[in-house]
């Protein structure tokens, strides 16, 4: 979560300090040049074969080949990991249909989810892929995954139809629970043929995550580490070519698509943000998806071939209280007032330069899907929060706040204080945290920023050990649109002791609708078997966010990936059928490469 650049308009507007942080460009990033410049020489491929090349900060020590554990794992926290291990589809987020890869398809006869392989599949190893494959790989999910998920968590039991088609079972099954079952990466059975034929009996059996069984299973699980990677996709490893600066994926001709594809080659680059922009700028990347800086981005406008890749945002940053520990947040005129401080169109432009969308509706999902289950007139009656000090004094005042001396007082007497957390090293949350600090301070609201550290902000939410925090809304991991609501209320919110989150109570009071149970609402707009029941919860809730606030969105997510073309790569493609989807999920760039519409520059 690194800053993007601001765009070049609006820099003239930004104090000199704000201006410094949002573009810095120091001696140390031009060391760091120096240093690239070296490791990236000799990049090029000496055999005539063509090449794409993308950017990773992957560490070859480090990084398991337990591809199945996916955290930690080679390439797998990468947009390249479709390449080598395809999923079975790659979902389309406008049209809410499915790109199958390796699968051929899937239906549903009653509580069973059926699912079908295409035929002739193989190993980069020459080894077929079929069901056992498939079966084997399914119940190892199950085992693994967190029980609070959606797909695998619910999965009853597995069955093996035939070579080419398994049996998912489930117990009162919801609308696209199946989405992760279809997105899953299929391991090879060779590789994990010890713990998948187990994990396959304990699924079967009704063992779990967390049982005794499983602790055992998993205890030798976690530290399995194969010596390769088998591939499924169009392209494999080259451990002839890989070294701590460079991996190179080679066509994998058994693979999905291997004969297909229009490159012979992917070739990887090792580098954090810094370093991708620096490779960009030195025409080393055809496609990047790590965020560069400022001065980074400026300098890529003169780089022969430059073009911006558009992802959309499916959620954004914002405010999230603690309605426990501020207790006067707890009034509604107050969070709007908040709101009404603030301009989200300059937070935005200084947290993320180019790569943001300003709010337009505040209703909790991005404007992208409001506009996709409401009308314009219906979108007519939200409330909009763009900046309006008046209003907010109105609002403060009727909540019974007082202003003194350029100081507001809460109703009891007590000086209004806010402490917002950012989180290091995120640039965009970090000089969110500021922005606001300084617009709360200027309206005579005594606000401090501090940024806590990035290896568990999760955890600091979670715990509700914070004041205001910037956080996301709406949500890029869940195309539905309850997804954002689950996030919104449901996240960082479970009420207990431990994990009080952001405190806020689920039974509300609805100037529209009545009384809410929250948590009922996103259920049912999540689990109804009818679209107009989906529907319904779906509009309640976005109306209930709009006209209770429970936090601040401030600015939306808009993914600009930096590309070049007419030196490896032909051109890009523009407003495809997928272009509308989210970039880490199912990436419209990849998803391109793999059915062949990439196209190389040819001599």
């Amino acid at each position: 979560m690194t800053s993007y650049p601001p765009r070049n308009a609006i820099l003239q507007d930004l104090s000199r300090r704000r201006l410094l942080k949002a573009v810095g460009l120091g001696a140390a990033g031009a060391a760091g040049a120096g240093a690239l410049s070296a490791c990236s020489a000799g990049g090029g491929s000496t055999s005539g074969a063509t090449q794409f090349t993308g950017v990773f900060d992957f560490d070859l020590d480090s990084m398991t080949r337990n591809v199945h554990r996916e955290d930690g794992a080679l390439l797998l926290n990468s947009v390249y990991k479709d390449l080598f291990l395809c999923p079975g589809g790659v979902f389309n987020w406008s049209t809410h249909e499915w790109d199958y890869l390796l699968l051929e398809g899937h239906e549903w006869d009653g509580d069973d989810l059926i699912v079908s392989l295409r035929s002739g599949l193989k190993w980069s190893d020459g080894s077929d892929l079929n069901a056992d494959d498939m079966i084997r790989s399914y119940a190892m999910r199950v085992l693994e995954a967190p029980p609070w998920g959606f797909g695998f968590p619910q999965v009853q039991d597995l069955e093996k139809l035939d070579d080419q088609s398994v049996r998912v079972g489930f117990e009162n099954p919801f609308p696209n629970i199946e989405r992760s079952i279809i997105k899953h990466r299929v391991v090879s059975k060779v590789t994990y043929e010890n713990f998948g034929e187990r994990a396959l009996e304990m699924v079967n059996d009704g063992v779990r995550q967390g049982d005794d069984e499983h602790a055992e299973w998993n205890s030798e699980f976690i530290e399995f580490d194969p010596d390769e990677i088998v591939c499924s996709g169009p392209y494999m490893f080259d451990e002839a070519q890989m070294s701590d600066a460079r991996i190179t994926l080679v066509r994998n001709e058994n693979g999905y698509q291997g004969t297909e594809v229009e490159f012979d080659e992917v070739v990887i680059h090792k580098g954090d943000n810094r370093q991708s922009a620096l490779l960009v700028q030195q025409g080393e990347v055809d496609y990047s998806s790590l965020a560069p800086s400022a001065a980074d981005q400026q300098a890529f406008q003169s780089v022969e071939g430059f073009r911006w890749i558009e992802h959309a945002g499916y959620d954004g940053v914002g405010l999230m209280f603690n309605h426990k520990a501020k207790p006067e947040v707890q009034d509604v005129r107050v969070r709007k007032a908040l709101a009404y401080i603030l301009d989200g169109e300059q937070i935005g432009q200084v947290a993320r330069g180019e790569a943001y969308s300003r709010v337009e509706y505040y209703a909790g999902l991005a404007d992208i899907q409001a506009e996709e289950i409401f009308t314009s007139e219906e979108l007519a009656d939200f409330e909009n929060f763009d900046q309006d000090h008046d209003k907010a004094t109105e609002l403060l005042e009727e909540a019974g706040w007082t202003k003194e001396d350029g100081r507001w007082y809460l109703p009891d007497g007590e000086e209004a204080s806010f402490e917002v957390i950012g989180v290091a090293g995120w640039g965009d949350f970090e000089l969110t945290a500021t922005q606001v600090e300084e617009a709360w301070n200027a309206f005579g609201i005594k606000t401090e920023a501090r940024n806590v550290p990035e290896d568990n902000p999760w955890g600091i939410w979670g715990a509700g050990d914070f004041e205001v925090a910037v956080r996301h809304w709406g949500n890029p991991e869940q195309p539905d649109y309850w997804g954002a609501f689950q996030m919104n209320f449901l996240t960082e919110n479970a009420g207990t002791e431990d994990s009080p989150g952001q405190g806020f109570d689920l039974q509300v009071e609805s100037p529209s609708q009545g009384e809410v149970d929250l948590a009922e609402l996103v259920d049912t707009a999540q689990r109804a078997e009818s679209d107009e029941e989906q529907m319904e919860a779906l509009k309640a809730l976005s109306i209930v966010f709009n006209e209770l606030l429970p936090r601040i969105p401030i600015w939306t997510y808009k993914y600009l990936s930096p590309a070049i073309e007419g030196k490896r790569v032909e051109e890009f493609p523009v407003d495809t059928p997928t272009s509308q989807n989210e970039q880490y999920q199912d990436n419209h760039i990849i998803l391109a490469l793999i059915q062949g519409e990439l196209k190389p520059v040819r001599d």
